[in-house]
């Protein structure tokens, strides 16, 4: 009888029959692995100077367990406001940071608001593609820009704020 080798890529387990099994079963699995933050409940005030991000720390961070090209999405949910007899604008803007840096191409503006009395939240996001090793550690970050009013990033029942990714291919994986 000759030889069968098998071999498994990423995200593949091969486990062979037991020696002498008749039938020869060989089972194969394939494992899409994903992240993804719990329910959240927080209110982060933002206080930095414009267009400084600063990391939202009640988001825990997720690392990466398997490299490749996972899918990743996010939203968040934000507030600005104006108080009254002041004139300015107040704005809130995201990004998912890799091991410290930002993803270029996962900044989103969330909302933001213009002139005295005024207040509005939203929630928005992303989904992109995007190449990870294992280990790697993503954050959500957010600045401001304007400093009359106030910006938070926040997360509840009228709207949460979350991270969650999808493992698709393997390290090196291209669109088709």
């Amino acid at each position: 009888m000759p030889e069968v080798q098998l071999q498994a890529g990423p995200g593949i387990a091969v486990t062979p029959p037991a020696d002498g099994a008749c039938p020869a079963v060989w089972q194969v699995a394939a494992d899409g692995s994903w992240a993804q933050n719990a329910t959240l409940q927080f209110s982060h005030a933002l206080d930095g100077a414009d267009r400084v991000y600063e990391q939202v720390t009640e988001v825990p961070a997720l690392t990466i367990p398997r490299a490749g090209v996972w899918e990743v999405d996010y939203n968040a949910r934000a507030t600005a406001g104006m108080p009254a007899s002041t004139t300015g604008a107040e704005y809130v803007t995201t990004a998912l940071y890799k091991n410290g840096a930002a993803i270029v191409g996962s900044e989103a503006m969330i909302v933001g608001v213009n002139g005295a009395e005024t207040g509005n939240q939203a929630t928005g996001g992303l989904s992109f593609l995007h190449t990870f090793a294992a280990g790697d550690v993503v954050t959500l970050w957010a600045y401001r820009i304007g400093q009359t009013g106030t910006a938070s990033v926040v997360s509840n029942a009228d709207g949460r704020t979350r991270i969650s990714m999808h493992w698709i291919g393997p390290t090196g994986d291209t669109p088709a």
